[in-house]
């Protein structure tokens, strides 16, 4: 029997599980206590993953040395430089030599759909984001850092909220809902305080101090729920981008006459289903038979079922599938729509 140890590491988070090969979860992992050192001189996604990997096996009451297959579902694995490095850095980090490492919004696609021989296509709004599409022939074209700044996840809606209360408050921009609740948010008493501390800090012995922008993401769904005509507009236009993406790289493969799934997945999708129905509005008029759904799985079991995939190249088997759905739904992997986070 084979113990795997699959991890999700996005821009802001780290998950890991221990599973065996016939689809039990023995143990799970996150990084919520990781605290960055500024003199750390190790690489310190690598750190991240030890440590949500060392919490994972205490979960487990097993020791590292158990561990025999490694599926690293990682941001940062984005030019093809970058893959072996990562495969050398797990290697030491982890002291385990069967590894496979791969972008992070590949482990998302897993978690909604198969990828062996499919089209398929996946869009990941994180703290960042990015998007990537294949075909059933195995070809597939990633965004990665071609993905523009405007449109990173849940960190491009906070700067876009922040932009849209700057703007409306001197005048450049409508009014909108959006300042209530920023500033409802932040507590300050108003907009020229809040920007204020952002670009100089509030007086000669105050340093500037920048927004976390993602932790304003969730602002803009209540904006919207307000009828709030600057975040409608927004929201549409973002969705549109994303639709675009995914064309353009579908007509790249070939495959826009074809049948095509889009998995939604990331933190900023969870709150309802709004991004999937107005993405997939827009989808329909460059690709008639595109189609999107959520995520079943949070991504680190994306991760696991590559691997499993991996050892059971004929598909896996039903009654390891029927467990691994079991110990899904005991932990809560599970990817629920109207809980964002």
């Amino acid at each position: 029997m084979s113990l795997i140890l699959a991890v999700d590491l996005g821009g802001t988070k780290a998950h890991t599980i221990v599973a065996d090969d016939q689809g039990n979860i023995l143990g799970f992992g996150d990084d919520k206590e990781w605290v960055f050192q500024a003199l750390e001189r190790r690489i310190f996604k690598m750190v991240r993953i030890r440590f949500a990997a060392d919490k994972a096996l205490a979960d487990a009451g097993l020791p590292l040395s158990k561990i025999d297959r490694v599926s690293a579902s990682c941001s940062g694995a984005d030019w093809s430089f970058e893959l072996p490095i990562g495969v050398r850095q797990l290697r030491e980090t982890l002291d385990v030599q069967n590894v496979s490492y791969f972008n992070d919004c590949i482990g998302a696609l897993r978690g909604g759909t198969e990828i062996i021989g499919r089209d398929c296509a996946v869009i990941c709004l994180g703290t960042g984001a990015n998007c990537a599409v294949y075909n059933k022939d195995g070809q597939s074209y990633e965004y990665g850092y071609y993905l523009k700044n405007a449109h990173q996840g849940g960190e491009a809606i906070g700067r876009f909220i922040v932009d849209a209360v700057v703007d409306a408050s001197v005048g450049i921009g409508p009014k909108t809902e959006l300042t209530r609740l920023l500033l409802d948010f932040t507590g300050f008493s108003s907009v020229e305080e809040f920007y204020m501390l952002c670009t100089t800090g509030r007086t000669e012995d105050e340093p500037p101090k920048q927004p976390v922008y993602k932790d304003f993401c969730p602002l803009l769904f209540e904006a919207i729920r307000l009828g709030d005509a600057v975040s409608l507009k927004y929201i549409d236009q973002f969705c549109a981008v994303f639709a675009n993406y995914v064309a353009v790289a579908a007509k790249k493969l070939n495959i826009v006459e074809r049948p095509l799934p889009v998995v939604i997945s990331g933190g900023v999708c969870k709150g309802d289903n709004m991004i999937q129905e107005l993405i997939e509005k827009h989808l329909k008029g460059k690709i008639p038979g595109a189609y999107c759904l959520n995520a079943r799985f949070e991504p680190v079991i994306g991760a696991l079922l590559m691997e499993l995939d991996r050892i059971y190249p004929q598909g896996i088997p039903e009654d390891v599938m029927e467990t691994l759905e079991h110990g899904c739904a005991e932990r809560k992997l599970f990817r629920e729509i109207g809980n964002a986070g």
